[in-house]
C-alpha cells in the first residue's frame, strides 16, 4: 500500500516487477520515465536503454526525484534493487502515484539476458 505524506493510504501504485514486466512497459508505456538511481561510475559499465540517471546517493536526490512529473508513471531501478526500492519509497511519500521497481535491480536485468546499452542518459522531463 502507498502512503501520503500525513501516513494516511493514497491511490497509487508502488510495486516491484520482474525485468520481463519492465520491458512491457517500456514498450507499451510511451509516457514512462525510466530512471536509473545508480552512481555515475555504475551507469558507465552499461544501463537500460532510454533511462534517465539520478544519483540515489547524492544530497540532491529527492529535490531532484520530487521534481518530475507526479502524473507520468516512473520505473526505478539499481544495481541489486536495494536503493531503487528505497527511492520508490521516497517518491510515493511525496505523492507520485504510479511507480515501479525493477526487482534484482541492473543485474537481474542483465542476467534476464536482456540488451544492455551505453551512452549518455536520457534527459529529464520538465515537471508538467
Amino acid at each position: 500500500m502507498v502512503t501520503s505524506c500525513d501516513g494516511q493510504p493514497s491511490q497509487g501504485v508502488a510495486r516491484d516487477i520482474s525485468p520481463t514486466e519492465l520491458k512491457g512497459l517500456v514498450e507499451d508505456r510511451s509516457d514512462l520515465l525510466l530512471i536509473d538511481v545508480r552512481t555515475a561510475q555504475e551507469w558507465k559499465s552499461g544501463h537500460i536503454a532510454g533511462a534517465s540517471l539520478i544519483d540515489f546517493l547524492e544530497d540532491d536526490f529527492s529535490a531532484v526525484a520530487h521534481a518530475l512529473p507526479k502524473n507520468r508513471p516512473i520505473a526505478l531501478y539499481c544495481a541489486a534493487g536495494g536503493r531503487s526500492e528505497d527511492a520508490m519509497n521516497n517518491l510515493a511519500k511525496a505523492g507520485f502515484k504510479e511507480l515501479y521497481n525493477l526487482r534484482g535491480g541492473f543485474y537481474g536485468w542483465e542476467d534476464d539476458g536482456e540488451a544492455v546499452a551505453h551512452g549518455e542518459p536520457a534527459p529529464l522531463p520538465d515537471n508538467d
